[in-house]
């Protein structure tokens, strides 16, 4: 057993040796989530809708680079579950480079650079979450993590093409999500801080560096401006009941609850990652070495960019009066795996590297399984299989009914109808009832309208639906009993469960749907 996890840290802890772990544990998961489930997601799904057309925006609260992304690998790969799937791999390779990157840089210390970066995979929203979804996070967790490394590696050489570089980063991260913005000020008001990077920060050539990106950053922020909703809620609007919503004391509570939340998702966000780490190095968590003179600064830098960071989301909680964060929001944590193990690893015992480079290849086993696992048995327990329904014979039954190209409106509840269609109709227009105002140009003379939703998701869906697609620019104008029609397929791999959709189509089209 010892001369097993001895073979094991060498390779796994090994500058190739990682790289082609990383990379066979990525590249499995991506060929399974494409092969074996016919259907995406709701993220997945939106990215697929969005994609149809090139605009400065498609949605208020995430900026629109994945999906310029998307676009340019649809351009090779088509409309497919493989082409996000590839940008996603592409994505999360990355995220593991950098926090490598990060680490070595910060500790000159290529075993713990590799510990740092494959400890990842024991963080369940980046290691197994990410599979199916969260792409604008785990985009900007890639920016987050090249923000920080280019201020690092400022401290200890700097250059004009270095400044640029980082004002670049600081630029195109705000397209990523725009809570980059919160990360930047973090870092930036830290790194203020530290004389010599202040000293070195303050320079014409990271002004450069951000002003390229003003072309790409202007003409997005103004179709933001132009799409924010306006007006304000008064009391009056609000109504005589809900004037205890208005006293000091509820303030006071929702702003405690909201910041007792962020405490409780930092904590979660970051299992089972920080179990394995306290079990495997608790003897250099107990006797911590010193600081050594050439990280002290770096740590420092990290430490108040973290009280930084938390002072600001506990503000912005009281301010706005939310209490409704969730772990998936501290994807900004990612940037702070490097800095335990750069602050204990001087204290790691050869046995504990050994240890926890065995915890990490497990991981990445049981990612693989779990996939697999979620294949085999979600089937047989799951009330919603969004990724199981079968998609490819139910577009085989609507061509059968007569569709052959047009517009297909697709209600979103449920179901993530509209992406999925998109793979499986690519000359047809798809309009999801959840973004109606996005309606990307025909690709096509007028053609028939297809309607669709499933038969269970929201109250009365056949109703919902056609009603949000008379509100839409499509104004199709239809009754609400309009006579429809019902198909049904059953979920892969056993058969055995029926999943139903019902649509309405319309040969000469409706209003807009054509």
């Amino acid at each position: 057993m010892t001369t097993l996890l001895e073979r094991n840290a060498e390779f796994i802890t090994s500058r190739r040796g990682f790289a082609i772990f990383i990379a066979s544990v990525l590249v499995s998961l991506a060929l399974i989530r494409v092969y074996l489930f016919p259907g995406v997601g709701g993220d997945d799904g939106e990215q697929l809708v969005f994609s149809q057309y090139f605009s400065w925006g498609y949605q208020i609260r995430n900026p629109p680079m994945i999906t310029w992304m998307l676009m340019g690998i649809q351009s090779v790969l088509g409309p497919s579950v493989l082409s996000v799937v590839a940008l996603r791999t592409v994505i999360l390779l990355v995220i593991y480079y950098l926090s490598y990157r990060l680490t070595w840089t910060l500790c000159d210390d290529k075993r713990l650079a590799a510990l740092s970066a494959g400890s990842l995979l024991l963080v369940f929203y980046m290691g197994w979450n990410t599979i199916h979804g969260f792409s604008h996070s785990a985009l900007v967790t890639a920016f987050n993590l090249a923000a920080l490394l280019a201020v690092i590696e400022l401290r200890r050489h700097t250059s004009p093409r270095r400044l640029i570089i980082l004002g670049a980063v600081l630029g195109l991260g705000l397209m990523a999500k725009y809570s980059f913005a919160i990360f930047a000020v973090a870092l930036f008001a830290s790194a203020m801080a530290d004389k010599e990077l202040r000293r070195r920060l303050i320079s014409p050539w990271l002004a450069v560096g951000f002003l390229l990106t003003l072309p790409v950053l202007v003409p997005q922020f103004q179709w933001l401006i132009d799409h924010v909703p306006t007006g304000h809620l008064t009391r009056a609007d609000i109504g005589a009941g809900m004037e205890a919503d208005f006293s000091l004391w509820d303030h006071v509570r929702r702003g405690f609850k909201g910041v007792l939340r962020l405490f409780v998702s930092m904590i979660g966000f970051l299992l089972p990652l920080w179990v394995f780490l306290a079990a495997v190095f608790w003897k250099a968590l107990r006797y911590p070495p010193d600081i050594l003179p050439d990280n002290a600064a770096t740590l420092s830098l990290l430490r108040r960019m973290l009280i930084i960071l938390v002072g600001l989301a506990a503000a912005g909680i009281v301010a706005v009066q939310s209490d409704r964060l969730r772990s998936h929001y501290m994807f900004v944590l990612i940037p702070f795996v490097p800095y335990f193990f750069v602050r204990f690893g001087g204290a790691f015992r050869v046995q504990d590297i050994q240890r926890f480079a065995a915890v990490v290849s497990l991981a990445g086993v049981a990612l693989v399984g779990s996939l697999i696992g979620k294949y085999a048995i979600e089937p047989v327990v799951c009330g919603h299989c969004e990724d199981h329904i079968p998609y490819d014979t139910f577009a085989q039954q609507i061509r059968e009914a007569g569709f052959r190209q047009g517009t297909i409106f697709a209600y979103f509840h449920r179901d993530p109808l509209a992406g999925n269609f998109r793979v499986r109709f690519p000359d047809s227009r798809i309009v999801s009832a959840k973004h109606p105002t996005i309606v990307p140009p025909r690709r096509h003379a007028p053609g028939q309208c297809l309607i669709i939703w499933p038969v269970r998701g929201a109250v009365e869906p056949k109703s919902a639906t056609i009603r949000t697609a008379n509100k839409s620019p499509l104004q199709t104008n239809l009754a609400k009993d309009h006579p429809s029609t019902i198909i049904s397929a059953n979920l892969p791999p056993y058969g055995t469960k029926p999943h139903q959709l019902e649509f309405v189509l319309l040969n000469k089209g409706a209003g807009e749907c054509r």
